[in-house]
């Protein structure tokens, strides 16, 4: 079978585990699933597979439960101690203590049971007796094309911010399970703290659990890394279609959706608000060619696009006006439900593009200009003053604090300049965002200051701090820096680094480059170390035995580096398939930095 189909048939793994969960009630059952959990759920089961297991009915947590008379209820909610505690609200408010009914509540946690919720339910004589708990992980969720996310919340916050561990188990048990549908490649890179602890957590279970019993793999390798060893990748303003639209829309589950406009006309500063158009379209190349053709293209040649298909659509009325009624019948059988649901999409299409000029053009010629003099190391002061010019006239908290980490990561900032910005943030935005700037220390984002006084606590791990001098010598030193920016076609490209203008390449691009080239062990170990841990295994495995990588990403993917990854498979003829927690973009990073630590 072709690992495409392998890839797109992992739901029915999900759904045989989710199966063997609900069985243990055989009885109908009703379900109550957290909002957040609904879209992703969607991807692995429909309604009619949940009705085929038994579900009756399915609702949506809320503040009051329904009522559930003699019938089973199953909850699935994600890992969090609040929305676990007002479930276990709901349910003793319809147990009896002294007599429960057993095998009736049943709570299925999303992906990791935490120890404080068997703490909990002990401590209140509920576990067991009246609630059974059930730890699922659905296997990789299959977005587009060789696009494979996890849909594990807030996994950059726990992870890299809080330093929380918890699901790193979750992460090396989903690369084990996928052992067995794919193998095992021979050949295995990892580069970054938790990447290289993911691999002896896999290892370990290798050797606990058994592993696949598949001599060949479908991948010709595996390459783990870490978030932090490409900060500027998920920094730089994207260029390419699917990315803005993350920008703008805040893509779900792969969905792209705004359900309705706002009525305000002005935010909290008087500003004028921009409304988004209503769209709502699945991100999916199968289900939508009109996306297939305009996702990885640089922004300006989508509007040319979505022009021309929409001359064609003219046209092709214009013709059917002068059909014969045999043709019409034929065209209404064969052709007119495919033009209905092209047109619906083109509509799509413009609106979202539409919307993506409104938010971002009055600022967007600018804030490439900047983020080119970052990339070349130059104009630093002009920089450090369009970011304090930003914090004021966009009244965004995550637009400022991400170009603020773009230049702390490159060109680096002074703790006077550190502190005036902070400052200023902190009245623009509010005294109650004080923490974010140790979450930014704890991330690798700034520095820690020279003498600091904080009686906050100790990291777990030091990350390494990106310094100007590091940075420049690594990116120059793996080639992801172009030295003639306005000579790469953006058009029609040939470089990786379009995806950013032809300012940068990402490095997980670069990396896959240089093992499909079969660069020698020797000169990736070189040009790599320098970045973070590093763990190179070969076990006769390079050069390549099949040309195919699986690229896993800890902490979010972008849009961004799939798009330049997808040139890599087209120039070289190889395939390359993404595996990340969640696709993301930089304002995802900094609604995580910003999160109070819980």
């Amino acid at each position: 079978m072709d690992v495409s189909k392998k890839l797109t048939s992992l739901q029915e793994i999900s759904k045989a585990q989710l199966s063997k969960i609900l069985s243990a009630n055989p009885n109908t059952k009703y379900l109550i699933l957290e909002p957040e959990i609904i879209r992703p759920l969607e991807k692995v089961c429909g309604v009619k597979w949940l009705k085929g297991n038994g579900v009756e009915k399915i609702f949506k947590l809320d503040s009051t439960a329904p009522t559930f008379s003699a019938t089973a209820v199953y909850y699935m909610i994600y890992a969090n101690t609040k929305v676990f505690t007002k479930v276990v609200d709901q349910i003793r408010s319809q147990v009896d203590i002294e007599n429960p009914v057993r095998n009736k509540f049943h709570i299925i946690v999303v992906p990791q049971i935490l120890h404080y919720f068997e703490q909990l339910l002990e401590e209140l004589g509920l576990l067991h007796s009246a609630i059974t708990l059930h730890r699922f992980q659905w296997m990789p969720l299959h977005l587009d094309t060789n696009v494979l996310t996890l849909e594990i919340p807030n996994l950059f916050n726990n992870l890299f911010v809080c330093q929380n561990l918890t699901y790193l188990p979750v992460l090396s048990r989903i690369l084990w399970q996928i052992g067995f549908v794919v193998g095992k490649p021979t050949f295995i890179l990892t580069l970054g703290n938790y990447s290289n602890s993911l691999l002896k957590q896999y290892d370990m279970m290798c050797e606990d659990n058994g592993e696949t019993d598949k001599f060949d793999s479908d991948f010709g390798g595996l390459v783990i890394i870490d978030r932090t060893m490409d900060y500027a990748s998920s920094l730089l303003t994207p260029g390419t279609y699917s990315a803005l639209l993350n920008e703008v829309y805040n893509v779900n589950v792969g969905v792209c959706e705004n359900t309705e406009e706002s009525d305000q006309q002005y935010d909290s500063k008087c500003n004028p608000v921009t409304k988004k158009k209503i769209i709502n379209f699945p991100l999916d190349s199968v289900q939508d060619s009109v996306y297939a053709d305009i996702k990885n293209r640089y922004f300006t040649e989508v509007t040319t696009v979505l022009s021309n298909l929409t001359k064609q659509l003219k046209s092709e009325k214009l013709s059917s006006e002068d059909m014969a009624l045999d043709e019409i019948k034929r065209y209404v059988q064969t052709q007119l439900q495919v033009t209905k649901t092209r047109k619906k999409n083109i509509t799509n299409h413009l609106n979202a593009a539409e919307s993506i000029i409104q938010k971002l053009g009055h600022r967007y010629e600018n804030q490439r200009e900047v983020e080119g003099n970052i990339i070349k190391n130059s104009n630093k002061s002009r920089n450090f003053s369009y970011l304090e010019e930003i914090l004021v006239t966009e009244n965004d908290p995550y637009t400022s604090l991400r170009l603020l980490c773009l230049i702390s990561i490159t060109q680096t900032l002074s703790d006077s300049e550190i502190q005036s910005f902070r400052r200023k943030y902190l009245q623009q935005f509010g005294y109650k965002n004080g923490y974010t700037f140790h979450n930014l220390v704890t991330c690798g984002f700034i520095s820690e200051p020279a003498q600091s006084t904080s009686k906050l606590p100790t990291k777990i791990l030091k990350f390494p701090k990106f310094n100007s001098k590091n940075f420049y010598t690594n990116a120059k030193n793996i080639k992801q820096i172009i030295n003639e920016p306005e000579k790469v076609n953006l058009k029609y490209p040939t470089c990786a680094s379009y995806v950013f203008g032809g300012l940068y390449i990402p490095l997980i691009v670069q990396i896959a480059g240089m093992i499909l080239s079969a660069t020698p062990l020797d000169d990736i170990k070189l040009k790599l170390e320098p970045l973070g841990p590093l763990t190179l295994r070969n076990d006769r495995g390079f050069p390549l035995q099949s040309r195919s990588l699986l690229i896993y990403v800890i902490g979010g993917v972008t849009y961004a580096e799939i798009a330049a990854c997808n040139l890599l498979e087209t120039i070289t003829g190889a395939k390359i398939c993404i595996l990340s927690d969640k696709i993301i973009s930089g304002n995802d990073l900094m609604r995580s930095v910003l999160k109070f630590p819980s």
